[in-house]
């Protein structure tokens, strides 16, 4: 009953590891039902299958070779090998995918295809959706730590970069600009660069935007949600699991400019942020203000000149009056006037 309650207030309802009423109430009610167990120790058969699902990438591109013999086409000879490896990859680990918005794949092609990175995994799931025609970007260190599948990588088509070297990376993908315009060929990377340790995704690098921009090709997201159940971070065994994946609209970037590019891939990070349900960024733009045309100053009104006084009338045939001398009072005796 505690636990009815509880899901009745929240907004969106899962019923996890529910009793068996619980779940017959929530089948009813259709809220997602969820059971989570404990993986356990890997097995053996699982782990020759992780193993096995590895070494599929070089099995899978020799096995595009007497294509290339046949045909004399690098281009189909490459397209059978990524589409060998992503089933037989998926088969062995036991992997699904469940995919919605699947037409984005093929809407616009060629495009940029990001993907929030979370797993080792991820590798596999791209390539099962895209199929062909595709060419990478990858990280220095893997052509280093395993020369053979660089080489392997190198041959199908992928680009490694030096992520230290701002510069220097965006020469070396010089050439995917070319394959996009002149080939046809789509471009996939992780515009975070590296695995997120949590599944909160990690800020966005801009070289995924400018390279669609000069291309002159749109972006497409795939939202990846929980490839962490088929390889959590840091392990080497494989787990069978179903992945959920959604591929976001085409973004369209024929209007992009440098000066704008920071707000795009902000706006490109929040579609994602949005569909995995996690806190979307601020914009950093400050709103322009509009402009108010100000009200003129009255202007101040001129104070009035001061009236001149009037002069006295003077009657011309008038008399001036005459003074009258104040007579002394008697017994007062006059004051001598001064020098006599």
């Amino acid at each position: 009953q505690d636990d009815l309650l509880l899901l009745e207030r929240v907004g969106k309802p899962r019923a996890l590891n529910p009793s068996t009423k619980l779940e017959t109430i929530a089948h009813d009610r259709r809220w997602p039902v969820a059971r989570f167990g404990s993986r356990g120790r890997p097995t053996l058969n699982q782990f020759i299958r992780s193993l096995a699902a590895t070494s599929s990438l070089v099995t899978s591109f020799i096995a595009g070779l007497p294509i290339y013999a046949l045909t004399g086409s690098r281009r189909e000879s490459l397209n059978f090998s990524f589409a060998l490896f992503a089933d037989t990859a998926s088969a062995l680990i036991g992997m699904n995918l469940n995919v919605t918005g699947e037409e984005n794949l093929w809407a616009r092609r060629p495009a940029v295809f990001i993907f929030n990175h979370q797993s080792k995994a991820d590798v596999i799931i791209v390539a099962k959706l895209l199929r062909k025609d595709i060419a990478g970007v990858g990280k220095q260190e893997i052509k280093k730590e395993t020369p053979i599948l660089g080489k392997v990588l190198e041959i199908g088509g992928v680009v490694f970069i030096d992520r230290a070297n701002a510069s220097s990376a965006i020469d070396a993908m010089a050439p995917l600009v070319e394959a996009m315009r002149n080939e046809g060929r789509s471009v996939v990377l992780a515009p975070e660069g590296t695995r997120t340790v949590s599944p909160k995704m990690a800020p966005f690098k801009k070289g995924a935007f400018h390279l669609a921009m000069q291309a002159g090709v749109p972006i497409v997201p795939i939202v990846i949600r929980n490839a962490g159940d088929v390889a959590p971070r840091g392990d080497f065994v494989f787990r069978p699991a179903t992945v959920d994946v959604q591929v976001l609209p085409p973004v369209d970037t024929s209007d992009w400019s440098v000066a704008t590019i920071d707000e795009h891939v902000r706006e490109v990070r929040n579609m994602f942020a949005r569909a995995l349900g996690q806190p979307e960024e601020a914009s950093t733009t400050k709103p322009a203000r509009a402009k108010t045309k100000s009200k003129p100053k009255p202007k101040p009104k001129p104070k009035p000149k001061p009236k001149p006084k009037p002069k006295p009338k003077v009657n011309p045939g008038a008399k001036p009056k005459a003074t009258t001398k104040r007579k002394a009072a008697p017994g007062a005796k006059s004051r001598p006037r001064a020098g006599k």
